[in-house]
């Protein structure tokens, strides 16, 4: 993986968001392309290790939050539920395809979801960014990432639409799957990591 292949994924990523139909020539379509897809994870982790710092410190610093919550085990569960949630999530849209007959485009559906992960990671660190910097409280950081949570689902949405080819329907309810899938992993970890067993990733 390159410089290059970033970019481009990243372009790629932004016009599947926008809809724009010259999404596809942004990414390796390739088998090597989709083992490469996977970098992306690996890149994901130092902006979720920034994004989790900062929900952290918004969390310590909200009156009236119900629980002290320790900081290792915080970014311990939220990092490690983001590799258990990816795992999680590819695995069943492997099966997910296959019931819907829709194997072939899998790969290209992988590809496109974990350059994707990378994406919207990135787009919601950004209003996180002036809040670590002190350049407004915790109230304007948590409502300026509520559009990235769109963007999230939007991106989900068009992925299994328009690269694996589900119906309206289908691609609605892996949207639901995939985000009921996070919450049900980001309490578990809840559980097992933090005071009084409440989480919200």
């Amino acid at each position: 993986m390159n410089g290059a292949e970033l970019t481009n994924a990243m372009i790629g990523a932004w016009r599947i968001l926008t809809g724009d139909e010259r999404a596809r020539e942004c990414f390796d379509l390739s088998t090597a392309g989709a083992m490469r897809s996977f970098t992306a994870l690996l890149l994901s982790l130092p902006v979720l290790f920034f994004s989790s710092t900062a929900a952290w410190r918004i969390a310590r610093n909200t009156e009236g939050f119900p629980v002290d919550l320790p900081f290792g085990p915080f970014v311990t569960a939220e990092m490690l539920g983001t590799v258990i949630y990816w795992t999680a999530f590819l695995l069943a849209m492997m099966r997910i395809a296959q019931g819907l007959k829709l194997g072939h485009a899998y790969s290209a559906y992988l590809i496109t979801f974990n350059w994707g992960t990378l994406f919207t990671s990135a787009v919601f660190a950004l209003p996180l960014i002036p809040y670590s910097l002190g350049l407004y409280p915790e109230t304007p950081a948590l409502l300026l990432t509520l559009p990235a949570l769109v963007i999230l689902f939007v991106y989900h949405w068009r992925i299994a639409r328009t690269v694996l080819g589900a119906e309206q329907g289908a691609a609605i309810a892996i949207v639901l799957f995939a985000a009921a899938l996070s919450f049900s992993i980001d309490q578990l970890l809840g559980y097992l990591f933090l005071p009084s067993g409440s989480f919200s990733g």
